[in-house]
């Protein structure tokens, strides 16, 4: 699952990853393990690998 959020929306959602690209196309952005919103571009799986390379 991953963690998004809208600027419209105060309460994040969780949505199965093969969804992330249709929830971007309606505003929302995922959301990294640190807390921040990570803009569109890029694939899913890069986003779930970013910010965990040592």
């Amino acid at each position: 699952m991953v963690r998004m959020r809208h600027e419209g929306v105060e309460q994040e959602i969780e949505v199965a990853e093969i969804s992330v690209t249709q929830y971007e196309r309606s505003g929302w952005q995922v959301v990294v393990d640190d807390g921040r919103a990570i803009g569109t571009k890029g694939t899913a799986k890069s986003r779930q690998t970013e910010g965990n390379e040592s």
